[in-house]
């Protein structure tokens, strides 16, 4: 997995700038993406072992996808959201372009058998708007079992992660909710020391078990400028499930210049009439809660990221 674990000075900071600058905070899945991407075929994919694997886009009319057709989100140009059947082995890949275009190569160290799915997560500069791709491939190897369980706290590496919603409310579909994980270290205290991983503090992403969708949040606030700037020991996130059911939630941060994956499971509840502070009253004053200075009166979509607008 490629990641940013080293960041140069004045290169790297000007890089995060740009990405803040161009980044989709929150997205959901959409069935209208104009992207479309296969895996092509590899031999001998199994489980336990890492395969060289390479992923073609196209667009609408067919043609190959190459980068400068693609704009940087979150410092880089293509995401790759992978995850089993089972939605257990979770991956966060960043692919590198091919020898031809519209191809990219990437190493895949599948844990587990059975079908894996592949959200490509990109900007087309065609639409400047943040789309998924999805494609499939199959690994050989005993498969995963679902866990349908709930659970709020992950432990990772001796780190603590802490789970919990706004007025313990509970997650509903179509509804916007806030989202708070606490990290605690190993010693027992805050911890407060959380690089940054792809311009954020943090990224989380979750499936539902049908794995017909996927959600891309990051922490609300300001996002890091710098290498040298840290975040904890709260994130907040605005989640916002597209469908009830269980749903498994995957937090990315960087720790030492490591990656840690902390994994929770919870039920969203179905949709039910709007909460009072989603009135549609034509007096309230809505804004975004990644982006504050966007106002505007009634509900909508932040201009800036696509989030949902809350009531000020």
């Amino acid at each position: 997995m490629r990641m940013l674990n080293r960041f140069a000075t004045a290169a790297i900071t000007a890089a995060f700038c740009v990405a803040a600058a161009k980044a989709q905070h929150t997205h959901h899945s959409a069935s209208s993406s104009t992207v479309r991407s296969e895996i092509l075929p590899a031999e001998n994919r199994v489980a336990g072992k890492s395969v060289p694997t390479v992923i073609r886009l196209t667009d609408a009319d067919g043609k190959p996808l190459p980068l400068d057709r693609l704009e940087v989100a979150h410092t880089e140009k293509i995401h790759l959201l992978v995850i089993d059947q089972s939605v257990t082995d979770y991956h966060h890949l960043h692919p590198v372009a091919g020898d031809k275009p519209g191809e990219y190569r990437f190493d895949f160290a599948p844990r587990l058998g059975g079908t894996y799915h592949i959200w490509a997560d990109l900007v087309p500069t065609a639409t400047g708007k943040q789309e998924y791709s999805k494609t499939t491939l199959r690994v050989e190897g005993p498969e995963g079992q679902p866990n349908n369980s709930v659970n709020t706290m992950a432990e990772v590496d001796g780190y603590r992660f802490d789970l919990t919603t706004e007025k313990n409310a509970a997650l509903q579909a179509g509804n916007a909710t806030v989202v708070k994980v606490k990290v605690t270290g190993p010693d027992g205290r805050e911890f407060s020391k959380l690089e940054p991983v792809m311009g954020a503090f943090a990224h989380m992403v979750a499936f539902p078990a049908d794995l017909g969708s996927v959600t891309h949040v990051h922490p609300t606030g300001p996002e890091p400028k710098t290498a040298a700037e840290r975040g904890g020991p709260e994130l907040s996130f605005h989640v916002e499930p597209d469908q009830p059911g269980h749903q498994k939630f995957f937090l990315q941060t960087q720790i030492g210049g490591k990656d840690k994956f902390a994994a929770f499971g919870l039920n969203v509840e179905p949709a039910t009439s709007a909460p009072a502070t989603s009135t549609s009253s034509p007096e309230a004053t809505y804004t975004c809660p990644m982006h504050p200075e966007v106002k505007q009166k009634g509900p909508g979509k932040c201009p800036k990221c696509g989030m949902a607008l809350v009531v000020k």
